[in-house]
């Protein structure tokens, strides 16, 4: 520790020497993560595609090894899998399990980006054997989580503030997404609309700074090639845009269905009250089981993908249908069963399968120039992963950037708006929000109020007030409020039980009454509030309460003894907590 300190300290030193500004270093420490965040990303890949090919005979990739007695390895596969990743994530990191993006998002909404450094090792290895074996999950979530943990402990390292450790994170997030499909403005997109859940110009540069950086590393290892290589689509006529506005439709449909099957099915898991080894052996079978019967539906499913972009007339119509529905399913046990990765790869292969069918079905429209059904393959793709993530724009761009093709960027988008707009119709929250939601994790809130959420009573209660008995005379109380500062007084007996509240403006109501003055005790003059704070809940709900009651002071109680009064919370307290924790988030 003290070696880490010693090492600190002195790149602070020769950055001050340098004159090297918050922000001048802010954005060279996002060039380090987008070029360590790079070399992450290669590895990850070459991880998984070493794991698939060498440890699980190219499972979900290589379906001619899997052929008479050999198809029955189909279920031991995933079920191995599985297990091994469950031992890792049980043992080691529980945060590694499902697709990533939401811990990352919680990390930063409530823990002030913090993650652990043995996340990108844990997350790297289960997201690996998960894909590798079978499983139907992508790699897109695993390498957010990697690169925001990159981004966090190296805010940690420089013990920044939580605001400037919540852009490394995304400068993390960017950089995995940049790295992985050659999406650079899609991946510094991806790492402010959904990781810090809006842009801000100041958090804009050192993204942008880490989303290039390892692009660039990426390049210089796979080339400039898009991710996928498909013909040159373009809109056959104006009026077939309604047929796309349908597709919108379609989509946000497919993303509604694969999102609540998706949580379903983790509930049903949940459920069971069997060890984790027995859900793992149930979820790998099944996927094994679909796997002999539609092996297309297991892994990553990139060259499905690519037949439905390029050859899609070998597909039947049927099977478009088929694929979709049955890799919503298998999709769901991967990640309810407990398997480690993405939800990403798996909606492009859900938007391309339902764009495949979709275009198949209007080919014989009468008098429409209609293109062919790659082309709605392609816009299925993003306009699925719009319905999903509810982001759009990001949608629009990893797309436009992942094939290089910019002629059916308007059919795109007007696909993704319409589905985003049909799926947050019927779920309010994506696929990353509900699953913080469910937990109860509140993230539509705003970054500013969600400050008060992660914030609690006995972080700003107040232990010095006066208090009164309940048989004090009202001459008295007058006298105590002329030599104290205070202004709210709590009255309570001999053993601390609380009875209420007198304020200064109660006492100044009653002092225009000289008559009933003589006649008065404390116990006459106090508000009686029913509702008690206790040390555990948190200000938003204080600050609410504070807000619809109109009021600038609740009391707080024993937990365990709920009469016993143990402090105050004030609304000025209160504002200044938070105006405080704004600023450090800010800055």
């Amino acid at each position: 520790m003290a070696r880490k300190n010693k090492v600190e300290s002195k790149i602070l030193q020769a950055a001050r020497k340098l004159h090297l500004h918050d922000s001048t270093f802010t954005i060279i420490l996002a060039a380090l993560i987008g070029f360590v965040g790079g070399y992450f990303a290669i590895g990850f890949r070459y991880l998984v595609d070493y794991v698939n090919k060498y440890l699980f005979f190219s499972i979900g990739v290589d379906h001619e090894y899997f052929k008479d007695w050999r198809i029955f390895l189909l279920l031991g596969i995933p079920v191995i899998g599985l297990l091994l990743v469950g031992l890792l994530t049980n043992k080691l990191g529980k945060e590694a399990k499902g697709h990533g993006v939401p811990e990352v998002i919680s990390a930063v909404v409530r823990g002030g980006g913090i993650i652990r450094a043995r996340i990108v090792f844990i997350k790297m290895i289960a997201s690996a054997l998960s894909i590798g074996s079978g499983g139907s999950v992508g790699r897109e979530g695993p390498i957010v989580q990697i690169g925001s943990a990159i981004g966090s402990v190296t805010g940690q390292f420089f013990k920044m503030s939580g605001g400037a450790v919540n852009v490394l994170v995304a400068c993390g997030a960017a950089a995995g997404i940049s790295a992985t499909f050659n999406a650079p403005i899609a991946g510094a997109l991806f790492a402010t609309e959904v990781i810090l859940g809006g842009l801000e110009l100041t958090s804009m540069s050192p993204i942008l700074v880490s989303s290039l950086v390892s692009a660039s590393v990426a390049r210089s290892y796979f080339g400039n090639e898009p991710a996928f290589i498909v013909p040159s689509y373009e809109l056959a006529s104006f009026w077939e845009l309604s047929l796309y506005i349908g597709l919108g439709v379609f989509a946000g449909l497919v993303a509604v269905s694969f999102t609540k099957v998706l949580y379903k099915t983790e509930d049903i898991f949940d459920s069971i009250k069997i060890h984790w080894t027995f859900k793992a052996v149930i979820g790998g079978l099944l996927i094994g089981t679909a796997g002999i019967f539609s092996p297309e539906v297991l892994g990553v499913g990139y060259h499905v993908i690519e037949l439905a972009l390029n050859d899609p007339w070998l597909v039947s119509i049927h099977a478009f249908l088929l694929f979709c529905m049955l890799k919503i399913l298998i999709t769901s046990i991967t990640i309810g069963a407990g398997g480690s990765g993405g939800i990403f790869a798996p909606s492009l292969f859900m938007g391309a399968m339902i764009g495949g069918f979709f275009g198949m079905m209007v080919q014989s429209i009468p008098y429409f120039n209609v293109a062919p059904p790659g082309a709605y393959a392609l816009v299925g793709m993003s306009a699925v992963v719009a319905g999903v993530t509810h982001a759009p724009i990001q949608a629009i761009l990893i797309l436009f950037e992942m094939t290089d093709n910019y002629k059916i960027i308007l059919p795109i988008m007007i696909s993704c708006v319409i589905s985003k707009m049909i799926a947050k119709k019927i779920c309010h929250g994506s696929i990353y929000s509900m699953k913080l939601e469910r937990r109860g994790e509140a993230t539509d809130t705003g970054k500013d109020i969600a400050v008060l959420e992660k914030l609690t009573v006995k972080d700003v209660m107040s232990v010095n007030y006066k208090v009164i008995p309940p048989e004090t005379p009202f001459y008295e109380i007058v006298s105590m409020i002329r030599t104290t500062n205070f202004d709210t007084f709590p009255v309570v007996n001999e053993e601390d039980v609380y009875f209420g509240l007198i304020t200064f403006q109660q006492i100044r109501q009653t002092l225009q009454n000289e008559e009933m003055q003589r006649l008065l005790l404390a116990n006459d003059i106090l508000v009686k509030d029913p509702y008690l704070l206790t040390p555990d809940v948190d200000l938003l709900e204080v600050f609410n309460e504070m807000e619809m009651r109109e009021i600038n002071c609740l009391p707080v109680v024993d937990k365990d003894y709920n009469k016993r009064l143990v402090g105050l919370v004030t609304r000025s307290e209160l504002m200044a907590r938070y105006r405080k924790e704004v600023l450090l988030e800010r800055y």
